[in-house]
């Protein structure tokens, strides 16, 4: 697949593939399966690293139809994308991770307001609750870390918190991918350093602050 960056679906970014993601180290012999809300796509920086950590096997991102029209939608709009270039990431990802794809017929019919406040997010809700979903990446807290989503059993954390524990679990893998995505940008170049000050002020900056640790040479 091309590589997807913010200005040009062609230039640098993560090589995605399918593939079935390796376990963390857990009591529980399950893969968790990621459901990213489109707060936590935007600013791409997030979602690049994201994206790259399950291309790498470090979890498994589920994703929905109603997610990926969000999403081009919030990047068009705020002018990151033309309407052409969102859709052929859509594109990517329907191709690279359609395995991956939640099944609208688990979750439409089940779409009820009690799932949120927000009229937008209830769809979001439906899917992560009928979707098998482990962790609801999202910003926006306030309405989708819902009673009954929590009741069913999916975390609903930022990325930025994900990441932290993701690190804590599986910090060789998460290093030696996130230090990959680095050396893969050439457009313009980056180190690891400079790619972990750029996720800080993108929404991580605890993780960003644990990876600078470990980066940095004694």
């Amino acid at each position: 697949m091309p590589s997807i960056s913010p200005q040009n679906a062609t230039a640098d970014g993560p090589a995605w593939r399918r593939s079935a993601p390796l376990l963390r180290n857990s009591q529980v012999a399950r893969i968790p399966r990621v459901f990213i809300d489109t707060s936590e796509l935007f600013p791409f920086t997030v979602m690049d690293v994201l994206l790259t950590l399950a291309e790498d096997l470090l979890f498994t991102w589920v994703w929905t139809d109603e997610i990926l029209a969000e999403w081009e939608t919030v990047i068009v709009r705020q002018g990151r994308r033309t309407p052409a270039s969102a859709a052929s990431v859509s594109a990517a990802v329907r191709h690279y991770f359609g395995r991956y794809r939640i099944d609208p017929t688990l979750y439409r019919g089940k779409v009820t307001d009690d799932l949120s406040k927000d009229p937008d997010d209830r769809v979001h809700a439906a899917a992560a609750i009928y979707g098998d979903v482990d962790v609801l990446l999202t910003r926006n807290l306030k309405h989708l870390r819902a009673e009954r989503v929590v009741a069913a059993g999916v975390q609903v954390m930022t990325s930025d918190e994900f990441l932290v524990d993701l690190i804590k679990h599986r910090r060789g893998s998460v290093i030696e991918s996130f230090t990959r995505a680095a050396a893969r940008k050439r457009n313009p170049p980056v180190t690891a350093l400079q790619l972990a000050d750029k996720i800080a002020t993108a929404g991580a900056p605890e993780f960003a602050r644990r990876l600078d640790a470990l980066l940095r040479p004694d």
